[in-house]
């Protein structure tokens, strides 16, 4: 089978599987409104450390995109919201993946205090009310251990990579 044909069925499957996790963990309550697990942020973070950033961007904002016309809310506040909040997220899992400072589970409490933070701002912008920075000290806390949570499954999966699959003339990983 074809290299680059191999890679696009992996990253196809991480895609759906980012897309899966997403949609379920909407069912998860959770005592804050507008709080989620992030656990798909998760194959984020992998994609971010075994595959081309790019490919990892593209899959992240899929994910929001396909999440968000499932869910109906393509265009929404919502939509927006987790939109900045992915993009933030991203930035900074890239950054710090690269500069090496950070553990994995670092790089993903970073992110998700990256994406607490743009969710706000957005909120704030589109509801014109400064009123809701007073939410941020809430979501940051739960998103520390959200990043915890993701960082550790990322963590957990790296170790054990089924992704890394070896082309048979040249033994390069993917």
């Amino acid at each position: 089978m074809n290299n680059n044909l191999k890679r696009i069925m992996i990253i196809s499957m991480l895609l759906a599987m980012a897309i899966v996790i997403n949609y379920l963990e909407s069912f998860i309550p959770i005592f804050i409104p507008g709080i989620r697990l992030g656990l798909a942020n998760a194959i984020i973070l992998i994609m971010l450390y075994e595959f081309k950033w790019y490919e990892a961007l593209a899959v992240d904002i899929l994910r929001i995109l396909l999440v968000s016309l499932i869910r109906g809310t393509f265009l929404s506040p919502t939509f927006y919201m987790a939109l900045s909040g992915g993009i933030i997220s991203f930035i900074i899992m890239l950054l710090f993946s690269k500069i090496k400072v950070f553990s994995k589970i670092g790089v993903s409490i970073l992110a998700s205090l990256g994406h607490a933070f743009g969710q706000i701002i957005i909120a704030i912008i589109l509801l014109e009310s400064v009123d809701l920075i007073y939410y941020l000290p809430f979501i940051a806390v739960l998103s520390i251990g959200t990043g915890v949570l993701s960082g550790m499954v990322a963590s957990l999966y790296l170790k054990r990579s089924i992704t890394k699959i070896f082309v048979e003339d040249d033994k390069k990983p993917l």
